[in-house]
């Protein structure tokens, strides 16, 4: 059954993350290039940076906020898609020795379509990350208390087989000569000139045939045409490659014609499905020092249980109806465990500096107990994983208030932080500004604008972020959202190939 990305992943909060580390988590700072660590003094001072709690500004503040995002790299959802759309499951894939031209011309061109999408698959490899984030703080004066929800997804090409790719029927023997033969095509009906495939494609394809097998070069190009009249037939290309991406198929495919090689839906390519989903209740405090001519001093801590889920599961890309299809088997193996988790923070403020204002500069030090948590157990083998270690994080952060209606504001990850794909990672550089209007048409608005980038990956892009806040200060709305200027595709649909969206609710007396 489809759903899309992030309904499939709101199942709950039981969604996965698993890594070592996940991105450092900073609720209601999206519109703003995610920069809170030196400006938040209010209820989600408490997830991050509990300094912040020292120079609270209210006595009571509330605030209720969940993100859902997603990161798309490379081409792994277009490719689990496109594999769906070919319908290898289907009856006419397993012909027998005496099909008709049609059908086995059909059977081998949909091979050679799947074969080429395992050759891009290989190239350019491609991964999918999926988080949705819940959250709930409160601070009262210098006290702060919540329960924050994280889950971080992700799928990564595993092993590629580029063997057992062929059509026909599993209990025959297919060779290059018997497909020629099974295709039946008349002896000298092709001139050797391509008319779908380029001429070097072409060319290409009927070495390759004739290579795996033994047979003539007429023989070779006659193959090849009857194939080539097949794949111009509407409705026969239904995977979107280019014709020279499936005579790239065709040539992977030749090897596998000499008997040896098993079919396509014994195919062995799976997909790495990992994940880890840890809900906290932290309890933080903040204390204030007053440095005289020096500023003020804030220093804070967290002290939180933490209950972490751990996904791991590997599926054949046979298996899956389409990209939609990750988020829900990432559930099928998973382990549960709780542990403890210590933050850490410092928060400088210096008053009223020329130009200016308030200058504030903040360091959060999360998870610096490194809480580890139990890895599930392979549902074949028996054997347990290791246990999943969340390593510490550092971020520093810098806020200016040159005006009383302006912020400006920026935050650094001092850690490279890993995620739930195997090597990728994490290190987000980011900020933005705000613009505040306490009186507008008697109700608060503040208008926000960002971006950020993972300075941790080459060749990343910057994210651009935007936001608002609109209402009285007892029930305020928040809205903030980031999206990347390139494209993606997941669930055959195009998105931004990174996106976030986030809510929230607060209030404050």
């Amino acid at each position: 059954m489809k759903k899309t990305m992030i309904a499939g992943v709101l199942i709950g909060l039981s969604l996965p993350v698993m890594a070592q580390a996940m991105e450092f988590q900073t609720p209601g700072t999206l519109g703003m290039g995610r920069s809170g660590v030196a400006r938040t003094t209010d209820a989600y001072a408490t997830f991050i940076n509990p300094a912040g709690l020292a120079f609270s500004e209210k006595t009571f503040s509330m605030k209720l906020g969940a993100i859902a995002g997603v990161a798309i790299t490379s081409s792994l959802a277009d490719n689990i898609d496109k594999v769906g759309k070919l319908e290898l499951d289907s009856s006419d894939m397993t012909y027998t020795t005496g099909a008709s031209i049609s059908e086995v011309s059909a059977a081998t061109a949909k091979a050679a379509q799947f074969a080429g999408i395992l050759n891009d698959l290989n190239d350019k490899k491609g991964d999918l990350t999926v988080n949705v984030n819940l959250a709930l703080g409160f601070q009262y004066s210098t006290y702060g208390f919540g329960i924050i929800g994280v889950s971080e997804v992700g799928a990564g090409i595993g092993t590629i087989d580029l063997i057992n790719i062929r059509a026909g029927n599993e209990t025959m023997t297919t060779s290059v000569s018997q497909l020629a033969t099974d295709i039946g095509v008349v002896p000298n009906s092709s001139n050797g000139i391509a008319t779908y495939f380029g001429q070097t494609q072409y060319d290409g394809v009927v070495t390759a045939l004739r290579n795996a097998g033994s047979i003539t070069q007429q023989q070779a190009q006659d193959l090849v045409s009857t194939l080539e009249t097949k794949l111009k037939a509407e409705g026969v290309n239904t995977s979107g490659l280019t014709p020279d991406q499936i005579a790239q198929g065709l040539i992977t495919i030749a090897p596998s014609l000499g008997g040896t090689a098993d079919t396509i839906d014994n195919n062995k390519t799976t997909v790495l499905l990992r994940g880890i989903a840890i809900a906290e209740i932290p309890l933080a405090y903040g204390y204030k020092f007053d440095l005289g001519k020096f500023g003020k001093l804030g220093v804070g801590g967290a002290a939180k249980i933490m209950q972490g889920t751990v996904y791991s599961t590997d599926v054949e890309v046979m298996s899956l109806d389409d990209s939609s299809d990750i988020t829900d088997r990432v559930k099928d193996n998973h382990s549960e465990s709780t542990q403890f988790g210590i933050d850490l923070g410092a928060l400088w403020r210096l008053e009223d500096v020329r130009y200016i204002g308030p200058v504030n500069v903040g360091l959060a030090l999360k998870n610096l107990n490194s809480p580890k948590f139990d890895g599930p157990t392979d549902p074949i083998t028996g054997a347990v994983a290791s246990k999943v270690k969340v390593q510490p994080q550092a971020r520093i952060g810098i806020a200016l208030d040159p005006a009383s209606w302006l912020s400006i504001a920026a935050d650094m990850d001092l850690t490279k932080n890993k995620t739930v794909i195997e090597g990728r990672d994490s290190q987000l550089l980011g900020g933005g500004i705000e613009a505040r209007f306490d009186n507008w048409y008697a109700l608060y608005l503040a208008l926000r604008a960002g971006a950020y980038k993972n300075i941790g990956e080459t060749g990343s892009k910057p994210i651009i972020t935007a936001g608002l806040s609109l209402g009285p200060q007892w029930l305020r709305l928040d809205v903030n959202g980031a999206f990347a200027t390139e494209k993606a595709q997941y669930d055959n649909k195009s998105y931004p190939n990174e996106a976030k969206v986030e809510f929230g609710l607060s209030t404050a007396f």
